[in-house]
């Protein structure tokens, strides 16, 4: 094996990821993401691990060796400060070892795919209620009028909440979005300067509302619970243990927030690629049911999660390195999905791809999303939706906007025109 002051540090100077910070790269970041790829293995002038190609990422997140609290790491820990931030990464999501072992088979009971299934009509609801909204309309903000709509009153629906929080919710949701996207950046550019005082700020105030009002509804479920997420998260149970309250908050906070995100950015993609290559929507128009097939298509092909980050816990090896604990490991999970050594015509959009292959963009290993069924049936309903309703649609590609996001790569605006509908369907 090769150990990391073996190797070559990278030849330009600086970190290669800082590429990655152009706003031009929200367009279209493949032809970067597949230049790293290329060179991967690539070691920072700081001595972290940047991997691209399919096979070392699959590697790096089923390795036991490497864990998920980069912000741990002694490199990193301090950085961010004991905030509304770091409450949010005190979460299952961004933890290790035997606590997040027992939470993560808690919560799994939460989203089996019993309970996923029956989940289809009301989501098929919620879908036939946002046409209803836009019909008769010429065009529509795909983002903001369906998506984000679409996202938001389904989280909503599973917490059994009022529909009169929506506009307050989707407001948080927003505000914390970028908390959520904190240690893949702090990991993988070494400093918090990414993120303004003021967003900062921002994301104290959300968080501190946030859970205030997700410990209000723990509270009122504990008094009179339902058949909702919040229910069965208190009453899920496990060789005798159970979630604390302050464990199912923070399940909630970042939940709602990741969730809500990635739906939108995930079914957005999906329109946008269906405008883009009009063969594929005559097949699934033709075959509706290839819209659960792809739902993973769209995962692999347009990531809404472009990179994260895990850290050694151990020694170990990487790519063909040696690595000792606390490295820090960038994996380009965007990357490794266009990687043709894994996927043939990778840069190809095709709904009926079949492959031994798993997409990344869920992750993999001990910190694979757990609700990953049921965002795909969600953006499954959209996608089905769209080929059914509309005889015709076109984006507009001048209307195109991206959030300022690095790790969650996603739309804010995306204008789409139709010219002929099918009102009977």
């Amino acid at each position: 094996m090769t150990s990391l002051d073996e190797r070559e540090r990278v030849a330009e100077p600086g970190n290669p990821l800082h590429v990655l910070l152009d706003p031009a790269m929200r367009i279209d970041p493949h032809p970067t993401l597949a230049r790293l790829r290329a060179a991967s293995p690539l070691v920072t002038p700081d001595g972290t691990v940047v991997v691209g190609d399919y096979a070392s990422c699959l590697d790096v997140m089923r390795n036991p060796a490497m864990g998920n609290d980069t912000l741990d790491s002694p490199g990193l820990r301090g950085l961010v400060p004991n905030s509304g931030a770091k409450q949010v990464l005190d979460s299952i999501f961004f933890m290790d070892g035997g606590d997040h072992g027992r939470q993560r088979r808690l919560i799994s009971k939460a989203f089996t795919p019993r309970i996923t299934a029956r989940y289809r009509p009301w989501i098929e609801n919620i879908v036939d209620e946002l046409f209803s909204e836009i019909d008769g309309a010429d065009e529509f903000d795909a983002v903001g009028e369906f998506a984000n709509l679409l996202s938001i009153r389904i989280i909503c629906e599973l917490l059994d909440v009022p529909m009169s929080d929506v506009d307050v919710l989707k407001e948080w949701s927003d505000d914390l979005a970028l908390a959520t996207e904190l240690p893949t950046l702090v990991a993988g550019f070494r400093r918090l300067g990414l993120l303004s005082p003021e967003e900062l700020a921002v994301v104290d105030r959300t968080c501190a509302s946030m859970h205030a009002y997700f410990a209000d509804l723990i509270f009122k479920r504990r008094r009179a619970p339902g058949e909702d997420l919040v229910s069965s998260l208190i009453r899920t149970e496990d060789r005798g243990q159970t979630l604390a309250r302050h464990e199912v908050t923070n399940v909630l906070v970042t939940l709602f927030a990741a969730a809500h995100e990635s739906v939108t950015n995930l079914i957005t993609n999906g329109i946008l690629a269906l405008h883009r290559n009009r063969d594929q929507l005559a097949l699934l128009r033709a075959d509706p049911a290839l819209a659960a097939p792809m739902a993973d298509e769209v995962l692999r092909y347009d990531a809404p999660v472009q990179l994260t980050a895990r850290v050694a816990l151990s020694p170990t090896t990487v790519a063909g390195l040696d690595v000792d604990a606390g490295t820090v490991v960038i994996l380009l999970l965007a990357a490794a999905n266009r990687d043709e050594t894994e996927f043939a015509e990778a840069d190809r959009f095709l709904i009926s791809r079949t492959t031994k292959r798993m997409q990344l963009a869920f992750g993999a290993g001990p910190h694979f999303c757990i609700g990953s069924s049921l965002t795909k049936l969600e953006a499954e309903l959209a996608f089905r939706a769209v080929a059914e309703r509309f005889t015709d649609f076109e984006v507009d590609e001048g209307s195109l906007e991206y959030r300022r996001h690095v790790v969650v790569r996603g739309l804010r605006k995306m204008t789409v025109h139709v010219s002929r509908r099918n009102l009977e369907l």
